[in-house]
C-alpha cells in the first residue's frame, strides 16, 4: 500500500514595517465618545461627531498606541481598567452613507489579543476615520453598543428592528 502525504502550506502577507523617518504620516481622525460609539448619524453630508481628536500616525500604529495618544488628552481614560472599544467608520461603497466596523478594543493596565492590532491589519484606508467607545470601570457601557445595522449587540439573539439613517 502506498500511503500520500499532503502539506499544507498557506502564505501569510510579511507585514510591511514602516520607516517612521522615511514615510510621511497620516492624519487620523478619531472620534471618541462615553460608553458607546458615535451614531453613524452624526456621520455624512460634510459633517462628523463634536469630539474631534486629530492625530499624525502612520498605518502600522497599533490599538495600544492609539489607546496611549488618546489617553494623553483624556484624564479620566487613565484609570486602570478603562476599555477602549476600537471601530473605523467609511464610506459605504454601495450607499451614499456609512459603515462602522468593530477592529478590537484594549484595557488600560491589562494586555489583550488586539493590542499589537495595526491599522493596516485592520483594513483601514486613508480618508476612514476611527471611532472609539471609553468604557470607565465599573461602569458599564451607556445603554446597549449598538451594531452598525442599528440593532441589538451580536449576543442578544431576539429579532431585530433595522433603523436607516
Amino acid at each position: 500500500k502506498r500511503r500520500m502525504n499532503v502539506i499544507s502550506q498557506v502564505e501569510a502577507p510579511e507585514e510591511k514595517t514602516v520607516d517612521r523617518e522615511k514615510v510621511c504620516p497620516l492624519l487620523l481622525r478619531i472620534f471618541c465618545a462615553n460608553g458607546r460609539h458615535n451614531p453613524l448619524s452624526e456621520y455624512g453630508r460634510g459633517s462628523t461627531p463634536a469630539n474631534e481628536l486629530q492625530i499624525y500616525t502612520w498605518l502600522d500604529c497599533t490599538l495600544r498606541e492609539l489607546m496611549s495618544l488618546i489617553k494623553e488628552v483624556n484624564p479620566d481614560a487613565r484609570r486602570r481598567g478603562t476599555t477602549f472599544d476600537f471601530a473605523v467608520v467609511a464610506p459605504d461603497r454601495f450607499t451614499p452613507r456609512y459603515v462602522m466596523r468593530d477592529i478590537g478594543n484594549t484595557m488600560n493596565g491589562q494586555r489583550g489579543v488586539d493590542d499589537n492590532k495595526t491599522l493596516a491589519n485592520c483594513k483601514f484606508e486613508i480618508g476612514d476615520f476611527i471611532d472609539v467607545a471609553i468604557t470607565l470601570p465599573g461602569i458599564g457601557p451607556v445603554g446597549p453598543i449598538l451594531r452598525r445595522s442599528g440593532g441589538l449587540p451580536m449576543r442578544d439573539r431576539s429579532p431585530v428592528r433595522r433603523r436607516v439613517y
